[in-house]
């Protein structure tokens, strides 16, 4: 501060005698250009110390000492200038000779004369970084203010020792109160990669971005509950070190937009996502075997996922209420998507499911009213209650040669839905699998046997609708159970169609 005072009273002065008469302001230029330099050391100095760099060498010239760090930048530290010697004192003045006496006492000797003053006291340094104190591993700069920068020489630098940079001050506090063992109030790398749990620390806390748990490479789990309901939260990444993410992990971060779940992770929790409706974009790595239950449920702005060849399992309502699905492609290690796995996607336009699939299971496509065609996998034996309940532009669905049951409500209220053939392997059709199809027209019917029907199978199907059985069995349908409530629109294949 001293130095700018001054430079501005002699700014001030410069502006003065201008205005009088011409004036050599060389001296002044040459003094704002050496504060200049010194203000540009120690903003070089605090660069260094916040980048981690170190000292490659230090130099003693006649001025101070020259320092050079790691990335090729310098600094001059300068030296005090030497007060100069005081004056010689004077010569004290010689004493009187004594009077000659009858005998006469000698004279006495005249006074010494006085000692010179000392000299003054050499200036300070002119500098805003006062010394430098050089030890084995590190050079200490000390600066005009009193505060200290430690810097460590090359070939001595740890750089697990060096503090998180952190973006969110707010992870920076939490993380200083819970696991700065050496007590300087920042976290290293070091602190963090020796963090073993991390516990419910952040649940429900205001934090916006955590890239830096990446640093946490002793973590193993994400514990349950680790981040539920932190609101602001739009970012966060994952060590590679992770195996395990539990439940409800993140739950409610109604505000985080993208997530990487790491290769190596194997378990993922129940309800990992529910309610993260800011939600575009994840993965489920090939480590992964099962997608959990509610694992996003109302991610509404869910519109990319990608699932590894290697997860075997959707889990129950997996996807529900994602109506941002448009399209869902099932890797052929799929074996199983569980009930309401896709519950509620009313985006969803197209799925490809995996050949290894048994069963379209209970509900998993209700509500699905974006979806256009469906071919189920040739292994589908089961068809179960409400599979594709009021998928409301269904318009072409494709029944494998090895289905034996379409259960109740299965098809009910896909009013686009204009035909369906129903292949000779089905030995049963469940209630209302068929109502409420109002422009189904047309059924094809190849089992000789009819199969057994349910109460208001076909109710309210489209206008002139035909049920076009096997000739050798239409009399066989005409008198079945359910069938015979629609023995006027039976009709035998024509041959052309058989």
């Amino acid at each position: 501060m001293k130095h700018l005072v001054r430079l501005s009273a002699l700014i001030l002065f410069g502006l003065l005698v201008g205005c009088s008469e011409p004036y050599d302001d060389t001296s002044l230029r040459e003094e704002i250009e050496e504060l200049r330099q010194k203000i540009e050391d120690v903003q070089t100095l605090l660069n260094a110390s916040a980048n981690h760099l170190t000292i490659t060498s230090i130099e003693e010239v006649s001025e101070g000492y020259v320092v050079t760090f790691s990335d090729g930048s310098t600094i001059t530290v300068r030296h005090g200038k030497d007060g100069e010697d005081g004056e010689d004192g004077e010569d004290g003045d010689k004493g009187d000779k004594g009077d000659t006496g009858e005998p006469g006492a000698p004279g006495d000797k005249g006074d010494k004369g006085d000692k010179g003053d000392k000299g003054d006291k050499g200036e300070d340094g002119d500098t805003l970084i006062e010394s430098i104190i050089i030890g084995e591993s590190d050079v200490t700069f000390i600066l005009t203010d009193g505060k200290t920068v430690v810097i460590p020489l090359e070939g001595y630098y740890d750089p697990m020792e060096a503090p998180i940079q952190f973006l969110d001050n707010a992870v920076r506090v939490l993380c200083v109160l819970e696991w700065d063992s050496d007590g300087d109030q920042q976290l290293s790398y070091k602190e963090a990669a020796a963090v073993t749990d991390i516990g419910e620390v952040f649940s429900a806390t205001a934090i916006m971005a955590f890239r830096e748990l990446a640093y946490f490479t002793s973590l193993t789990e994400i514990p349950e509950y680790a981040f539920y309901g932190c609101e602001r939260l739009v970012v966060v990444e994952l060590p590679e070190s992770i195996t395990k993410i539990g439940e409800g992990a993140f739950r409610n971060c109604t505000a985080l937009e993208n997530f990487a779940i790491p290769e190596g992770v194997k378990s993922l929790g129940d309800r990992l996502f529910q309610g993260c409706e800011k939600l575009t974009s994840a993965n489920i790595p090939a480590s992964v075997e099962r997608i959990p239950y509610y694992c996003f449920y109302d991610c509404g702005a869910l519109t990319d996922v990608t699932i590894a060849e290697g997860v075997k399992v959707v889990g129950d309502y997996a996807f529900d209420y994602c109506k941002g699905l448009r399209s869902v492609t099932l890797p052929a290690s799929v074996e199983s998507v569980e009930e309401y796995a896709f519950y509620n996607c009313t985006g969803l336009e197209s799925i490809a499911l995996s050949e290894k699939m048994t069963t379209i299971a209970k509900g998993t496509f209700y509500n699905c009213n974006s979806l256009q065609t469906i071919e189920l996998p040739a292994a589908v034996t089961l068809v179960d209650d409400y599979a594709f309940r009021n998928c409301t532009v269904l318009k072409e669905v494709l029944l494998g040669e090895a289905v034996q049951t379409i259960d109740d409500y299965a098809f009910k209220n896909c009013s686009a839905l204009e035909e369906i053939r129903i292949p000779a392997s089905v030995t049963e059709i469940g209630g209302w699998a068929f109502e409420d199809c109002k422009s189904l027209v047309a059924v094809y019917s190849e089992p000789t046997e009819p199969p057994l029907l349910g109460p208001d199978g076909f109710d309210y199907n489209g206008s002139g609708r035909k049920i076009y059985v096997p000739a050798e069995s239409l009399e066989q349908y005409q008198a079945a159970d359910g069938w015979k409530d629609y023995a006027s629109a039976i009709v035998p294949f024509e041959q052309n169609e058989q």
